[in-house]
C-alpha cells in the first residue's frame, strides 16, 4: 500500500511539475510527508515579508470573518493546474489534492500620523494531500524575513492599533497542532471552514480590477461551476444589514464549525452553523448538556429578551479561559461581536412576546 501510495505521489508531483505553465508554486513541498522547515520553500509568494503572491496564488476574503484577537488576515488561494475545485452544496469546495490555503496574521501598529507598521505575526496553511488536509503553522521572526514550522505553537506579546487610533498590548497565542484540530475536526478527518460559496459572494480589488470573488475564481479555473443564486451571508459590521442575518452570520463563522452536528462539540446539542433553522438547537431556551462554572449559574442557552441571563454571550464576554468562548484563538473579548449579540437576543423578547 505505501509503495502505491509513494508511486502515485511519484506521478502526480511529475505531472504537476511539467503541467504547470503558470506559477512556480512548490507542488512537490505541498504533497511532501516531510513538512519544510521555511515557509519560503512553498514559494508561494514573489516577495514573501510584503505577502505579494506568484501567478496562480490568489487573494481572497470572507464576507465575515472569524475573530482572532483583531489579528488582521491575509488569504490566498493556489489550486495546480489542471484542476478544479468542484461546488458542494452548503459546504466548502472540494479542493482537489495539490491545494493549499493560505492565511497570514498580522498586525498594524500606527508610528504617527503617516507611519504604520505592520508586523506578521504567523502563516497557516491548510494543504490538501492525497489522502487529507494537513494544518501547519510557521511562525514569523523578528526581521519579518522569513517564516518557520512550529508544530507547538507559541505566544508573541505584541501591540496593534485599534479602530480608535489606540494602541493595544495582546498576548497572541498561535495554535499547536491539536489545537487546529479543535476548529477544523469534521467528522474523523479535517476540512477547511471559510471558502464556501456564501461566504465568497463578494467584490475583491484585484491589482488589475474590482470584480466578484467567484466569478474571478471561475475564469482563473480554481472552481467548476457555482450556483448563479447564491445567497451570500451578512457582513456582521454592516448596520444596514437585517440583525438576525448578521448575528447568524457571525455565529456561523466563529462558532458554528464546531457547534455542529460534524464538529468538535456536537455533543453539546448546541448548533450554531449556518443553515440551523431549530429554536433549540439555536440555543433558545436550551439547558446546558453539563452544568459547571461554564454556565455561569444561568440556566438557558438564549433566552429571547434578556441577554444577561443567556449563556452564550456570558461565554462570549468572559476572558476566563475555562468559560470563554470560543476557547481557542482569542484571548481578549470582541466587543463588537458582543454587541451585536446583545441586541439580538434582547429583540428577540419582542417578537416573542
Amino acid at each position: 500500500m505505501r509503495a502505491k501510495r509513494a508511486l502515485f505521489l511519484l506521478f502526480f508531483t511529475v505531472f504537476l511539475t511539467f503541467s504547470d505553465t503558470h506559477s512556480s508554486v512548490n507542488d512537490e513541498a505541498i504533497l511532501s510527508e516531510d513538512f519544510p522547515i521555511k515557509l519560503s520553500a512553498y514559494g508561494f509568494f514573489d516577495n514573501l515579508a510584503q505577502q505579494q503572491p506568484k501567478i496562480g496564488v490568489l487573494p481572497y476574503n470572507l464576507i465575515t470573518v472569524l475573530f482572532s484577537d483583531y489579528a488582521d488576515k491575509d488569504r490566498f488561494v493556489y489550486v495546480p493546474s489542471a484542476k478544479k475545485a468542484h461546488y458542494v452544496e452548503d459546504s466548502v469546495f472540494d479542493f482537489p489534492v495539490g491545494t493549499a490555503l493560505i492565511k497570514t496574521f498580522s498586525y498594524n501598529q500606527r508610528i504617527n500620523d503617516s507611519d504604520v507598521v505592520k508586523e506578521l505575526i504567523e502563516t497557516r496553511l491548510l494543504l490538501r494531500k492525497i489522502d487529507r488536509w494537513e494544518t501547519l503553522t510557521y511562525v514569523w521572526n523578528e526581521e519579518q524575513t522569513e517564516a518557520y514550522l512550529k508544530i507547538g505553537g507559541k505566544t508573541v506579546n505584541t501591540r496593534f492599533t485599534d479602530s480608535a487610533g489606540k494602541n493595544k498590548t495582546v498576548r497572541y497565542r498561535v495554535p499547536n497542532k491539536n489545537q487546529c484540530k479543535e476548529c477544523h475536526a469534521s467528522g474523523d478527518g479535517i476540512v477547511p471552514i471559510g471558502p464556501k460559496p456564501r461566504n465568497l459572494d463578494k467584490d475583491f480589488d484585484y491589482p488589475d480590477q474590482r470584480m466578484n470573488q467567484l466569478v474571478k475564481w471561475s475564469q482563473m479555473n480554481i472552481i467548476d461551476d457555482y450556483p448563479q443564486n447564491v445567497q451570500p451571508v451578512a457582513d456582521f459590521t454592516d448596520p444596514s444589514k437585517d440583525i438576525e442575518a448578521r448575528a447568524r452570520a457571525y455565529l456561523a463563522i466563529n462558532c458554528g464549525h464546531c457547534h455542529s452536528p460534524k464538529g468538535s462539540a456536537s455533543s453539546t446539542g448546541l448548533y450554531l452553523n449556518y443553515g440551523e433553522k431549530r429554536p433549540k438547537q439555536l440555543g433558545i431556551l436550551k439547558p446546558p448538556v453539563a452544568a459547571g462554572r461554564g454556565s455561569g449559574g444561568l440556566k438557558y442557552s438564549v433566552v429571547p429578551g434578556d441577554p444577561d441571563a443567556s449563556i452564550l454571550l456570558f461565554r462570549m464576554i468572559s476572558d476566563d479561559p475555562a468559560i470563554m468562548m470560543p476557547e481557542s484563538g482569542r484571548s481578549i473579548i470582541h466587543q463588537e461581536a458582543v454587541a451585536l449579540i446583545y441586541d439580538w437576543i434582547e429583540k428577540m423578547g419582542g417578537e416573542t412576546r
